[in-house]
């Protein structure tokens, strides 16, 4: 069986997470480069977790933009569609995807 997580990598259920629950977006950059993704408020909410990683690789966005999850809100900013909240919703929110990311 397939899960809704298992359609994207976990660069992009990470990035989209971090997009949904920490209210960030996705700053455009040259195709290879990882593209940097900034909190769109400047308040940081009380007993917030720290984002999986402020950087998303390009294939984890193109992922994410072939998937139709995120979408231009400018010529410079990607933010979560209407489509990357309901697979969130129904699927990613309530799977067991880690809120920290061990790093060796």
């Amino acid at each position: 069986m397939v899960l809704p997580e298992d359609m994207i990598s976990i660069g992009g259920q990470h990035a989209l997470q971090d997009m949904v629950e920490l209210k960030m977006y996705l700053l455009v950059q040259t195709q290879q480069t990882p593209w940097p993704m900034l909190p769109r408020g400047s308040k940081k909410l009380p007993g917030a977790r720290e984002p999986h990683s402020t950087l998303v690789e390009s294939s984890a966005v193109q992922e994410l933009l072939d998937q139709r999850f995120i979408e231009a809100t400018s010529r410079q900013t990607f933010v979560v569609s209407k489509s990357g909240y309901q697979f969130y919703q129904k699927g990613m929110k309530s799977s067991s995807i880690p809120t920290t990311c061990v790093t060796h």
